[in-house]
């Protein structure tokens, strides 16, 4: 069951909009990913751009999504503080995919991170990792054409 709390405006201010959601399934359940992907496809096809996702159990939330529609492909972003957040993202991925496609839908790019997403890139372009994200847990569905690199604290790392 997904519980919208904010509405959002129709149009250029759709895709400025935070909806604000919470998922009812438990993190990490298959029902947990199918809840997820249709907020996430919902989102798509409102043209949000933006959302801040309560879970269940709270402890694991909020999660941070930045998404972009270009045509039929979805970028998606994901931001999570806990590492078992991240790790039902990355395990929910196939699923979601399964959703997107099911809409008429690619999703196309996607990244999981520790920190919330500043914005999704534009389609085609090359990203990298938030600074301080470096995680074994992050995943980019598209090639990236450059090395990403990543801060972390005085060490530099190349991927």
């Amino acid at each position: 069951m997904l519980t919208h709390v904010a509405l959002p405006a129709q149009g250029a201010e759709a895709a400025r909009a935070t909806v604000q959601a919470t998922l009812h399934a438990a993190v990490g359940t298959a029902d947990w990913a199918d809840e997820l992907g249709g907020q996430l496809t919902w989102m798509a096809h409102q043209g949000i751009g933006s959302a801040s996702l309560h879970v269940s159990p709270a402890d694991l939330g909020p999660i941070e999504v930045r998404i972009t529609v270009h045509a039929n492909d979805a970028s998606v972003w994901f931001g999570a503080a806990q590492a078992d957040t991240r790790a039902a993202l990355q395990q929910a991925l196939p699923r979601l995919r399964e959703l997107f496609a099911a809409q008429g839908m690619a999703l196309a790019d996607t990244g999981v991170f520790r920190e919330p997403p500043r914005e999704a890139p534009q389609r085609g372009a090359t990203a990298a990792a938030p600074s301080g994200s470096a995680d074994a847990g992050i995943e980019r569905t598209q090639a990236v054409s450059a090395p990403a690199h990543a801060t972390v604290g005085l060490v530099d790392l190349y991927a």
